[in-house]
């Protein structure tokens, strides 16, 4: 897909570059949230919003980027089953693919390496060519190399919305994550399958 490989050079080619020093550091981000997954949601769709068309395109991958005069946004529409009912449910966000041999299938995170985290006002994103109708911020997550996940920011958005909320099960949730600062790459291979209680690559919404 030629959206694709636009985006995935414009990461490449970051690298060497010497990308801008983020002020942010490890203090900023919340305790680690640490719990016995019992299971997953993973987006049943994802589009990635190109900022100066306005246009919507159906990727694997989410693409949150901002570097000079291209940015890009990520939308989703997450199904969360029957079995999340009477759960407690968080938004969990994996890039466990920083660094794959030959770059294949890999994640690139740079720069900043935050998500923000916005519900959206859509209802079908399958039959969304454009725009995003972006409502609520939800959360503000920060990429923790040594784990691979990323971890709330509440320096960044103090009450996050999404850190433990009761699970919506049998209803789908409509969100995007976007760029934070001025140089951010946020492109991480999304898993579209679920592998027990073992956490999805990509965006997903896990309970417990």
């Amino acid at each position: 897909m030629k959206y694709t490989t636009a985006v995935l050079t414009l990461a490449s080619a970051t690298l060497s570059l010497a990308a801008p020093t983020s002020t942010t550091t490890s203090k900023v981000i919340g305790a680690r949230e640490e719990h016995a997954w019992a299971g997953f949601a993973v987006p049943s769709i994802i589009k990635n919003h190109d900022v100066a068309s306005n246009l919507n395109t159906q990727d694997a991958q989410t693409a949150t980027v901002r570097s000079g005069g291209a940015e890009t946004s990520t939308l989703y529409d997450i199904p969360v089953p029957a079995a999340a009912a009477g759960r407690t449910c968080a938004l969990v966000v994996r890039a466990g693919r920083v660094g794959a041999a030959g770059g294949a299938g890999g994640d690139n995170v740079l720069g900043e390496r935050a998500l923000d985290v916005f519900r959206n006002g859509f209802a079908d994103l399958a039959a969304l060519p454009a725009g995003n109708l972006r409502d609520a911020q939800l959360a503000r997550v920060r990429f923790d190399a040594d784990a691979g996940l990323y971890r709330f920011d509440k320096v960044g958005f103090a009450s996050p919305a999404v850190e433990s909320f009761p699970c919506p099960a049998g209803k789908t949730l409509h969100w995007e994550t976007v760029a934070v600062g001025e140089f951010d790459i946020n492109v991480i291979q999304q898993d579209f399958q679920v592998d027990g209680a073992n956490v999805p690559n990509g965006l997903s919404v896990g309970w417990w």
